[in-house]
């Protein structure tokens, strides 16, 4: 496949920032036949100012006037002359051939200019075949921060190629122009950054495009540095495969590095792409200590083969972007090449690509700040994908922190279990979709119940070394447990869900230790103690919420049985609602002898034989609607159709019939809705469309979700957004059968079919 990114160019301002010296001719002493060549081109271009001509043939390089005629000179000054602040790019376009153009640039002379230009071509499917690329300082300029001198200009020159599928014509020539002319205004108004973000989202569908046709294999990458070869610049050799947007990242890169290119040459033969870059550090001199040599080899490498799996990535651009950033951290690390040596394999790499291109949240949270230790963690999941059931989670906890001497040590090694196990988690089902459903919540919800475990032994023995062991009135230990609620009472935890969770105790009594105090003042404190020992990275995820407790946060932050049979009994203070919520309560961690007598209690109250006020309920759930759904919008979870509608509508059934019926006493959504059916309480054709629709939402919110790591991202983009192309892709849809329309059909299908079973059944429609 023709590489995206083929330019051949010379640069020479660098030299100049460098303060080097470069090759120009001194017209005053040059012969009749230099002289002769300024008064043609004079004649030709005589509407030009002669103080632009004057620095035009003093201060360009002498390569330049043995490549060019007297003719396309005279053209090159017309355009250096028009160059000015409303008009910071000239372009002039002529065709050569039916699938061949010319492209002359003029412009200002500013940094990070040629990766743009050439990342640009790229997303106009051009093949840059032969380039040259000159600069020159005219008049004292006023140098800016980001580098900018207002007097320094560039004259480029490209032979480019495009596909017939994908003319160049004089509409795409217009809006190349009119791109160009914006990134150019945003580097001289010091915008680098906003200028390759800009790019980078234009950059997508020339990814997108190169996908079919690339190769699925990673060839060798051949480096050779050598520093005899010019006596001012480094001289790098590239030989390898090629692969989409190289140049453009490479450029990039070696800019975040301090390292300039001066001269870059990319010719390919026979299927290699053969590049040649002359490179020097930002504030002179060639890179030859061995740590410069070897954070080079490791840019050039992992670049040259990370480009080759962009194509595997949800987003390429947010891969691109992150992997940068991971260069920038990893070439700091002198060992990083002896350390991750597994790291330049094809399918790790590929892995990275959709790992980075998946997440801004893992990327942030996870791999940023702690890729020493997570990336092993990526290798592993490359290359077994195998899971920890819930014993070897606790073991692996109880060694880690086995030696530690300290609560605190405790405290930090159980978080950093927690953010690798989970780091472990999303990312065995991200790089392995073909798992089966419900496996990742089950893994989510055990990890939680481990962590729980061992933030409550943690907190019960800071407690201790304080008030001594609780004990009841007859002197027997207290008990106290803990209870999962909503979506990890029901083994049902999804990407960025939250902990929601009771703390039950048994019996009145006091600590024996030097401070007593009250059990009741003891499993408050018990309570805030384990809270304080789980640290949440984002709002969300892995964070304890005890909203679901008696009287809400109103009420105290632990409840004694007692109290909680006086909550949850007919007259009680229970709201109807949380008769609902209560189907999902379950033992998690703990003392568990109490999760008999607590069950009973819940049954009790849940399954009783008082009828369900299912009118009530149906206008709770429309009032959600009406407050949480904005007018014009999407909400996975709580719009009409979306999820709370299928949970609603198995949890009314649950307590309808509950009563008559063990088997519906479950917290699983599914295990119900598979029990209601068994039991002929749903229709096959409704079970069919609730099972379908629930397994399909709860793919979708995770793909929304795992983006930035919010619970609360739960509306859909609009459909013809990048956005939602690149959700698409998360959830799966990549070939042209399995398009974002796709997507589109799919969420109003299963939407639709939800909403037809709940009004159906509870709000009187029959249509």
């Amino acid at each position: 496949m023709p590489s995206l990114l083929r330019p051949l160019s010379s640069r020479h301002s660098d030299l100049k920032r460098l303060g080097l010296s470069m090759d120009t001719p001194d017209l005053s002493a040059a012969p009749t036949s230099q002289q002769s060549l300024r008064q043609e081109v004079m004649r030709q271009c005589k509407d030009v100012d002669a103080q632009v001509i004057d620095e035009f043939f003093t201060q360009l390089d002498a390569a330049y006037f043995r490549l060019f005629t007297p003719s396309q000179m005279a053209v090159h000054l017309t355009l250096l002359a028009a160059v000015h602040d409303t008009h910071p790019v000239q372009v002039r376009i002529v065709p050569r051939g039916a699938n061949s153009a010319e492209i002359l640039l003029a412009a200002y002379d500013l940094f990070g200019e040629f990766s743009l230009i050439a990342g640009l071509m790229a997303t106009f499917g051009l093949n840059i075949r032969e380039g040259q690329v000159f600069s020159y300082h005219s008049g004292p300029g006023r140098t800016t921060p980001w580098g900018h001198t207002d007097g320094g200009k560039i004259i480029d020159v490209f032979t480019v190629e495009f596909a017939a599928a994908r003319p160049f014509d004089p509409a795409a020539q217009e809006d190349f122009k009119a791109q160009l002319t914006a990134l150019i205004r945003l580097l001289r108004q010091g915008q680098l950054q906003q200028a390759r973000d800009l790019l980078n989202y234009r950059l997508v569908d020339a990814l997108r495009l190169s996908q079919r046709d690339f190769p699925a294999r990673l060839l060798p990458v051949d480096i050779g540095i050598d520093n005899k070869r010019s006596a001012v610049w480094t001289v790098v050799d590239i030989t390898a495969d090629d692969t989409p947007a190289f140049l453009y990242s490479l450029c990039n890169a070696l800019a975040m590095r301090n390292m300039y290119i001066h001269r870059l040459t990319i010719r390919s033969h026979q299927g290699k792409v053969q590049d040649q870059l002359y490179l020097g550090w930002r504030r002179g001199g060639k890179i030859v200590s061995p740590d410069g040599q070897r954070e080079l080899r490791l840019i050039v490498n992992l670049i040259k083969q990370f480009t080759h799996f962009l194509t595997n990535a949800p987003d390429p651009v947010k891969a691109l972007r992150h992997f940068d950033q991971l260069m920038d951290r990893v070439a700091h690390d002198g060992s990083f090449n002896d350390t991750f040596p597994w790291l330049w394999e094809a399918d790790h790499l590929k892995a990275l690509a959709t790992v980075l291109g998946s997440s801004d949240f893992l990327w942030e949270n996870f791999l940023r700040v702690q890729y020493a230790t997570l990336l092993p963690v990526l290798k592993e999941t490359t290359e077994t994908g195998h899971r920890l059931d819930k014993e070897e989670l606790a073991n692996h906890l109880q060694r880690a922190w086995k030696t530690a001497p300290t609560l605190a040590m405790r405290k930090e090694r159980l978080n950093a279990f927690k953010d690798r196990e989970m780091f472990r988690i999303d990312m065995r089902h991200l790089l392995h979709p073909e798992l089966p459903f419900g496996l990742f919540s089950e893994e989510l919800t055990e990890l939680a119940e481990v962590v729980l475990a061992g933030a409550l032994d943690l907190a019960q023995e800071t407690l201790q070394r304080t008030y001594g062991a609780p004990r009841l009135h007859n002197g027997s230990p207290c008990a106290f447990a803990v209870f999962g609620l909503g979506k990890f009472g029901g083994h049902e935890l999804g990407y960025a869900s939250d902990i929601e969770m009771q703390c039950i105790y048994a019996g009145q009594g006091s600590s024996s230790g030097p401070e007593p105090i009250s059990i009741s003042e003891y499993a408050e404190k018990l309570v805030q103690q384990l809270r304080d020992c789980i640290v949440a990275r984002r709002s969300g995820i892995f964070e304890i919420d005890l909203r679901l407790r008696p009287h809400g946060s109103h009420g105290p932050l632990a409840t004694s049985v007692e109290a909680f049979r006086d909550y949850y009994r007919p007259g009680g203070h229970a709201a109807p609602f949380e008769r609902q919520a209560l189907i999902k309560l379950r033992w998690v961690a703990g003392d568990a002898t109490l999760w008999q007598q607590i069950e009973a209690l819940r049954d009790a109250f849940v399954y009783s034989a008082e009828p369900f006020a299912i009118d009530a309920a149906v206008r709770l759930r429309q009032r959600q609607i009406d407050e949480i759904v904005k007018p014009g919008t999407v909400d996975t979870k709580y719009s009409r159709g979306g999820l709370v509608d299928i949970e609603y509508t198995v949890q009314y059934l649950q307590l309808l019939h509950g009563s008559n019926t063990l088997a519906l006493r479950t917290p699983n959504t599914l295990e119900a809705m598979q029990a209601l059916h068994a039991a002929g309480h749903l229709s096959h054709a409704e079970y069919q469309a609730l099972q379908a629709a629930y397994v399909f939402l709860r793919y979708l919110i995770d793909a929304l979700r795992i983006v930035r790591g919010h619970a609360r991202d739960l509306v859909l983009p609009p459909t013809e957004s990048e956005e939602f192309t690149f959700l698409a892709r998360r959830m799966g849809y990549w070939s042209e059968q399995r398009a974002p329309a796709h997507l589109a059909q799919e969420i109003a299908h299963h939407m639709q079919q939800t909403a037809h079973v709940y009004r159906q059944r509870f709000a009187g429609d029959t249509t």
